[in-house]
């Protein structure tokens, strides 16, 4: 059972209500819109993430293969990324981090998965 559509609607508002704030706190459009971006990706990925077995069902993602490991790496580089035009980190040491954080859940998520044995 996944999450209500009305609960996703009231995540859509409130990443609007969250961008705007950004918009207004930073004065600039440009950093409203990756806020805007960045937080309706996080809402569809939990939301996809809520309805996983339809989701996977239909997308024919069954945990193996070269799309794993694509998006694995796909998740690092644009974490990495972001951390350096967001914050100005340096890049070695975004990639570093980028490997450290979003590796340890990829890792952790892997080694908690069945092996369909």
């Amino acid at each position: 059972m996944g999450l209500a559509f009305s609960t996703v609607q009231r995540m859509f508002a409130a990443t609007l209500v969250a961008s705007l704030g950004v918009w207004y706190l930073e004065g600039t459009v440009t950093a409203g819109m990756q806020s805007l971006i960045a937080l309706s990706a996080l809402t569809g990925l939990i939301w996809g993430l809520s309805e996983r077995e339809v989701m996977t069902s239909t997308l024919n993602l069954q945990g193996n293969g070269p799309w794993q490991m694509l998006a694995v790496v796909a998740s690092i580089i644009i974490f990495a990324q972001v951390s350096v035009s967001m914050w100005a980190f340096p890049t070695v040491g975004a990639y570093i981090l980028s490997l450290a954080f979003v590796g340890s859940f990829w890792l952790t998520g892997f080694m908690i998965q069945p092996n369909g044995n």
